[in-house]
């Protein structure tokens, strides 16, 4: 029983008046006085009567009160019906979930005429012969998806079909799971590996027999040479051995681009290895199709891998949890995630922070690893490592500046459609020998100070002939990084002709002559032009990627001419590189050029991550605060 604090009700009801006979009821006059009125309608005996009013149950418990089994049972209802509210909704939202899912996964998909129910209840042999992402049924009728690459399709792939495979399974991936990430630009390589929603391997589906079982043979004898053996031999010269176990995972990074600088495949490569040692992957080096020519041209034989690579139709670009991943330049978006930076992304958190040094990190283990220049220039790079450090022995210091000009433009706003000043440049490199002689700001220096200032060199690389002539440069101790290999500028050029060559090359058209024709002389006045340099030795080519009509891998391989003049230029620029990230007192450059963010990976991360005077990296591209990887886009 529940206690109430409210009074028992009154037993007394409305009372009569008193009076010895009852009154006799007659019909009320309308005409009557007051008095009278008021004897008949008198209601002062309703107010002697209390109106009932009962107290409300109280809410809480008064004190010294427990709760009665009755309160825990209306609680306990309450939850159930609650619970049971929430289980109906969960249940809703799930149903609705899933009739989208079976929707799109009945759907068509628009790949080479691949379809789910085709492969749901088809023959897998349908796709022999197309190279496409394709969606299969595994043997508990679910659908799975892989990627179909055909025998004869040869290795590597062109840049941009990688990238088409990519584009398609995560058009794939989002039909058979909605609730995937669909920006892959929100992705780490780690999350990466995790979202592949559905995804069997390619060996997987062919002892599954959801694909059909090619022939499985190895790439040193079908003549489908990935790693392109001459990369992949032992230091005695020797092939590797044939009997060697298959690797479980392998990266293979191909050096085709469709980009004619050196900069972003070079930047890609050491992070793609970086990204293999941190996932424990093989790793490979393919150089069949790069416009430069052989690897070992330019750098040193890589690591040799302990197991041998797998048959090309394993080779995938995508996903990124396949177990033999291909990293292409058109597929760094897919490859690195997240580590692509973007202009919504926040610079200056710290998650970005972890995420930039990330990305250092893998480029840094790629550039102790590979960058290790062939013997055709090390002996050079080893005698002007020597001079520098003659300067340093006397107390001078060396900075390095590298200007990128050509069609690399700044990202600052106010140079967007011209390049960054030399004054800013060689302004920078005064500061910081102020800062480190006087760093006082005195007007007078010491005399060790001024004869050490004095010994300092000024080490300047550029892919503009020209700018070592620029007023501000020839003010200054200017000297080229390296002399080996130089960029030559037409006046250059036409000066070490013969009399009589130029003397043809100039005549005047419109005077009759019988003369035979002469090419005249292209230098790289303004800097890198990627037309300039797909027309060395082949005009016809350069003109065309001047129209943007350049075939993305021509049906002619490049001549022996085009080659060797397509090694001096990529010679050159890793020579420069190679000098100014060995300047002692730091290196000053605009990040927006790939050569910049290289030379921050050479210089190390307390360089690039520096304040002020500390920084041993100095960027003068104020369109991008601080050293950068890939940015999406470019």
């Amino acid at each position: 029983m529940i206690h109430s604090s409210r009074q028992a009700r009154p037993t007394s009801t409305l009372r009569r008046t008193a009076s010895a006979t009852p009154a006799t009821p007659s019909k009320p006059s309308f005409n009557l006085d007051a008095a009278e009125f008021t004897r008949q309608f008198n209601f002062q005996h309703l107010l002697k009567s209390p109106l009932p009013s009962p107290a409300l149950p109280s809410i809480v418990p008064r004190h010294g009160k427990k709760p009665t089994p009755r309160t825990f049972r209306r609680a306990f209802r309450t939850s159930i019906r609650l619970l049971t509210w929430l289980c109906g909704l969960t249940f809703l939202y799930w149903l609705i979930q899933f009739t989208r899912y079976t929707t799109d996964s009945s759907a068509s998909v628009t790949y080479m005429s691949v379809n789910l129910n085709q492969y749901n209840y088809g023959d897998p042999k349908s796709t022999a012969g197309q190279l496409t992402p394709v969606v299969v049924a595994d043997t508990r009728k679910k659908p799975k998806w892989t990627v179909s690459i055909p025998q004869g399709a040869g290795f590597p792939l062109r840049p941009s079909q990688y990238a088409d495979i990519c584009a398609q399974s995560e058009s794939i991936i989002q039909q058979l799971d909605p609730s995937a990430v669909h920006n892959h630009l929100h992705r780490s390589p780690s999350q990466s590996r995790r979202t592949a929603a559905g995804f069997i391997d390619v060996q997987e589906a062919h002892d599954q027999g959801l694909l059909p079982t090619a022939a499985v043979s190895s790439d040193f004898e079908n003549g489908d040479t990935l790693q392109d053996q001459r990369v992949e031999e032992n230091q005695d010269g020797t092939k590797p051995r044939q009997n060697d176990a298959i690797c479980e995972k392998s990266l293979t990074f191909t050096m085709e681009s469709a980009d004619a600088g050196m900069g972003k495949t070079l930047l890609g490569l050491w992070m793609a290895y970086g990204l293999a040692r941190e996932e424990g992957r093989a790793f490979f080096i393919d150089d069949s199709n790069w416009a430069y020519g052989r690897y070992t041209t330019f750098f040193r034989p890589p690591p040799l891998a302990p197991c041998q690579l797998p048959p090309a139709t394993q080779r995938l670009p995508c996903p990124h949890r396949t177990r033999h991943l291909v990293v292409s330049t058109s597929t760094y978006q897919w490859v690195f995630g997240d580590l692509i930076e973007t202009r919504s992304h926040e610079h200056h958190s710290h998650k970005a922070l972890t995420r930039k040094r990330h990305a250092f990190s893998l480029a840094r283990a790629g550039h102790d690893a590979l960058f290790h220049l062939s013997d055709a220039d090390a002996g050079y790079l080893s005698t002007r490592l020597e001079e520098l450090d003659s300067v340093h022995s006397k107390g001078g210091l060396t900075i390095g500046l590298h200007v990128r000009r050509g069609d690399r433009h700044p990202w600052e706003v106010q140079y967007l459609d011209s390049y960054i000043p030399p004054s800013i440049y060689s302004n920078t490199a005064q500061s910081i020998l102020i800062d480190h002689f006087n760093p006082s700001n005195t007007t007078a220096l010491p005399q060790e100070a001024s004869s050490q200032l004095s010994a300092s060199r000024t080490l300047l690389a550029s892919d503009d002939p020209e700018i070592y002539s620029t007023p501000e440069f020839t003010s200054m101790n200017i000297e080229r990084a390296q002399s080996h290999i130089l960029l030559a500028s037409k006046a250059s050029l036409d000066a070490a002709l013969p009399d009589s060559v130029n003397q043809l090359s100039s005549h005047d058209p419109r005077e009759p002559a019988f003369t035979k024709f002469v090419e005249p002389n292209v230098g790289w006045e303004g800097g890198f032009f990627a037309s300039i340099f797909w027309g060395l030795g082949n005009a016809a080519e350069g003109r065309a990627a001047a129209r943007g009509l350049r075939e993305e891998r021509p049906e002619t391989k490049p001549s022996e001419e085009t080659l060797r003049l397509r090694e001096y230029v990529g010679r050159a620029y890793l020579l420069d590189l190679k000098v100014l990230g060995a300047a002692k007192g730091g290196v000053v450059c605009g990040v927006s050029s790939f050569g910049c963010r290289v030379l921050g990976v050479v210089r190390g991360w307390e360089d690039v991550n520096g304040d002020g005077r500390e920084a041993g990296w100095r960027n003068v591209d104020r369109g991008w605060d601080g050293w950068v990887g890939f940015v999406d886009g470019e």
